[in-house]
């Protein structure tokens, strides 16, 4: 049996949220065997910060990234009143990701604000951070691989999943974009650690040019900016450094997938096949697996 494992010590890594453009610090902790991953804001007025576990139950929105935090009973500014309050942390899809890939088990994750750090807009920082903690084994053993023997099926929408039984965990990603410049692209790949640095830690989220204002008006993408996205206006793609792959964009969807599908808790043994999936539907999926694991 595999042992579970932490990170040997303590590390930290800051920068802008996509989202909420403001600027946060997330510090690493080493964590005991069955902690899981566990995040904490430590900024609130409250004693001792919020905590809460990165599971499918932790998950309270999904629009353009997934938010994962808590309710709290909280007195209202102004009225007194006190009402259920979300205390969250946004947009940990990356971090997730690369937390999973390097096969840790185990960490407390203490955010300073109400959204993990963007970067350069992968999940390689995160990555590197974290490798450069080390990572140590444990004395209680990891649970089983969460296998999968009967196919599972969520759609939303025109986009689909399908969990199928497999001897490893793979991904089978189709993207297809009405523009030109995007169009269709696959990617398949196994799940471990080396492949996600070599091939899919350094892909960066994107965005349409002519999504930018729509989202802007939502309070969204405020601290975007080329240091950390792709943009694709109508002719061009807008990038600080170039692509860095030819297909970087369904590299990317990849690395989401992967990092919404972490919050099932468990190690997978499946091949995911997913056409046009977003932060929505994976996370349906990551519900579907995670009545899975918990069925017994």
């Amino acid at each position: 049996m595999t042992k579970q494992t932490t990170i040997a010590k303590e590390t930290k890594i800051s920068g802008i949220g996509l989202h909420s453009g403001e600027i946060t610090s997330l510090r690493f902790l080493p964590a005991p065997a069955n902690t899981g991953v566990v995040f904490k804001r430590t900024d609130l007025p409250i004693p001792g910060g919020v905590a809460f576990p990165a599971r499918v139950p932790s998950v309270l929105n999904t629009d353009r990234s997934t938010t994962i935090g808590k309710l709290l009973p909280l007195p209202q500014p102004g009225t007194g009143e006190v009402k259920p309050t979300p205390i969250v942390v946004l947009t940990v899809e990356h971090l997730m990701a690369s937390i999973y890939c390097l096969g840790i088990d185990n960490v407390f994750v203490e955010a300073t604000a109400m959204e993990t750090p963007l970067m350069d807009g992968s999940g390689i920082q995160f990555a590197e951070t974290l490798k450069e903690a080390g990572i140590v084994e444990l004395e209680e053993e990891r649970l089983p691989e969460l296998t999968v023997t009967e196919p599972i099926k969520v759609e939303h929408g025109d986009a689909v999943i399908e969990i199928l039984p497999a001897e490893e965990y793979k991904i089978s990603y189709t993207m297809s974009y009405p523009h030109p410049l995007i169009g269709t692209q696959f990617f398949e790949t196994e799940v471990n650690e080396e492949s996600f640095l070599k091939n899919i830690a350094p892909s960066r989220t994107f965005a349409l040019y002519s999504e930018l204002s729509a989202l802007l008006s939502r309070g969204l993408i405020k601290g975007g900016s080329l240091n950390n996205a792709i943009v694709i206006t109508d002719n061009a793609i807008l990038s600080k450094d170039g692509l860095r792959y030819p297909d970087e964009f369904v590299r990317h969807k990849v690395m989401d997938l992967i990092g919404d599908l972490a919050l099932t808790g468990r190690r997978l043994k499946a091949h995911v096949v997913s056409s046009r999936s977003g932060h929505t539907l994976n996370n349906k999926a990551a519900a579907a697996l995670f009545a899975l694991a918990n069925k017994n």
